[in-house]
């Protein structure tokens, strides 16, 4: 065997393994942990099926039916508002497209729980909404309570809706105009032919994008744990924790909830796959233009303040509460009436712990999704471009934490580290290890999208003229999918940046990140100091964004 395919087999051994340590391990070590009664690590215990069994306690129950219910109603609503955003933006003769497209850019990076935390501090019962309502407008019937089911769903929807916009927005630009022109020719209206032709044609791609809404609605963590456990409602991500953190403590049945949820996703991404293989259907043919906007008319003014409404919702007036909330000495909601300090940011500046948070969340960032790309990238060349024995295998491997839910990849984790023989828990290797988990999906399906799009009779010839695969791969195949690769990096930069499921339960004293040390303050009920941090994160998210706008050519764009 030439020393080429002997290293070729050595890299794939390596990169399979590397795959089933990240995946199967905590999945493995969660399943064997819902079986026992003992902590991870404990000596002792008993093998036992209670802890499944008391998945159909009246509790564990009405749980799962508030989150599945809160992931229905979500999907729901944000595939309306972002299809209809898209529909506004793309389809019409709306006058801002691309100030709108980069505002809801910035909207899908904004992170979930910065969201809530300014949405908490507009609409819990203190709040900035309920002051105006009870003291400024004397409408006392109309108080709002942020914390409550509704108040998930609201704020998961703003969230949300960006990633449904992005989603559905391609399909839109692409879609072949000549079905649309037919019914126009017809004699159908603007709204016949958005009701007969285009949402129809759009059928799979929302079908798809309303699966995947839902799970990201069902797995967070975030949004349910600032507004639902105070209000007493509790969804499986949040329950999960709460068996973790608080008294009395119940491993077992967390890893058994833990698994619960991973099993509802999971057959909810299999679906979503099945759907987008089952329904491809041509829309985009290269034959035909783009189909005249329609005009908006009379429904400019409505069509504006829908899409600009929304922005504020969800961008502009949670930065505003923030930025306000970040220069009080102590926190009011009448604005007239406050102290305004700059201590919170003088207190960020000067703390150890909070510069001690932001290079923890730099290196782990940075570090990990250099680690996750190249993974990635291995994975998506041998699955796709090797093909060797159990590739299969591996590609099944790589897609699994799709399914999996950020806390439960930690509490796997948890359990894993816990008893193996190796001194990582508590520290930011262990939480590169889950972020590098959870996201590794994100990695090869950006770079192995291109890859697909190579003809390998490049790398054939290159085989010809006598070079090796691996050699081939680094001269031909890897700057051909170098914009992907760094897509994918600046893709994952920005994930593990924003990410705070997976690290809550590893995390240790001296190894908060960014998001940690937020929700830590936060918990705690020190606002500004949650605001302040909350402001300076954002501000180095869009800064990020700005270098990867400048650095990344616009047709390159991920």
């Amino acid at each position: 065997m030439a020393p080429s395919e002997v290293a070729l087999r050595a890299l794939y051994v390596l990169t399979f393994g590397t795959v089933l340590l990240l995946v199967l391990v905590p999945i493995s070590a969660l399943l064997y942990g819902s079986f026992r009664t003992t902590a991870p690590g404990q000596a002792g215990g008993e093998w036992t099926l209670a802890n499944y069994a008391n998945l159909a306690s009246e509790g564990v129950v009405n749980t799962i039916w508030t989150t599945l219910w809160i992931g229905l109603v979500s999907a729901a609503v944000c595939i309306v508002v972002g299809t209809a955003l898209a529909l506004i933006i793309h389809r019409t003769d709306f006058r801002w497209p691309r100030i709108m497209t980069v505002l809801i850019g910035l909207a899908f990076y904004f992170p979930s729980f910065i969201v809530a935390m300014a949405w908490i501090i507009m609409g819990s019962p203190g709040g900035v909404v309920n002051a105006i309502l009870r003291d400024a407008l004397g409408i006392e019937w109309l108080e709002v309570d942020i914390y409550s089911a509704w108040g998930i769903v609201y704020v998961t929807v703003l969230h949300q809706v960006p990633f449904v916009y992005l989603t559905v927005r391609g399909p839109i630009i692409h879609m072949d105009a000549t079905y649309e022109e037919a019914a126009r020719a017809a004699g159908a209206r603007p709204a016949q032919v958005m009701r007969r032709v285009t949402l129809p044609l759009l059928g799979y791609s929302l079908l798809s994008s309303f699966i995947l809404v839902f799970v990201l609605s069902i797995e967070q963590f975030a949004v349910p744990a600032l507004i639902g456990i105070p209000g007493q409602v509790t969804m499986l991500a949040t329950q999960l924790y709460l068996l973790v953190r608080f008294t009395p403590v119940d491993y077992g049945l967390a890893a058994a909830v833990g698994l619960a949820l991973s099993a509802i996703t999971g057959a909810a991404i299999c679906a979503q796959r099945l759907i987008t293989k089952a329904g491809r259907l041509t829309t985009v043919t290269g034959k035909a233009g783009r189909v005249a906007p329609i005009p908006l008319g009379r429904w400019r003014p409505a069509a504006n303040l829908f899409c600009f409404g929304f922005i504020t919702l969800a961008l502009l007036l949670p930065m505003v509460i923030l930025l306000y909330t970040s220069v009080l000495r102590w926190f009011t909601a009448n604005p007239f009436a406050g102290i305004y300090t700059w201590r919170n940011y003088v207190f960020m500046w000067d703390s150890a712990s909070t510069w001690a948070s932001f290079w923890n969340t730099l290196l782990v960032s940075g570090v990990g999704a250099a680690l996750g790309v190249a993974l990635g990238l291995l994975c998506s060349w041998f699955t796709l471009r090797v093909r060797p024995p159990g590739h299969r295998w591996l590609d099944f491997a790589v897609v699994l934490p799709f399914g999996v839910p950020g806390i439960v990849i930690g509490l796997g984790l948890l359990w894993s580290y816990a008893f193996l023989p190796l001194p990582l828990y508590g520290t930011l290797a262990v939480i590169v290890i889950a972020f590098v988990t959870r996201f590794l999906p994100y990695a090869t399906e950006t770079v192995g999208g291109q890859m697909v799009q190579i003809d390998r009779s490049l790398e054939e010839a290159a085989w010809v003229a006598g070079a090796n695969r691996l050699r081939a791969a680094r001269r031909i195949l890897l700057p051909l999918v170098a914009p992907s690769v760094q897509g994918a990096y600046f893709l994952l930069f920005m994930a593990f940046f924003r990410e705070i499921s997976a690290a809550i339960l590893l995390y240790a004293a001296d190894t908060k990140v960014i998001s940690i040390a937020i929700w830590s303050f936060f918990e705690q009920a020190n606002w500004g100091q949650a605001s302040a941090l909350s402001v300076a994160a954002t501000a180095v998210i869009f800064l990020v964004l700005l270098v990867i706008g400048w650095l990344v050519p616009a047709g390159r764009r991920f």
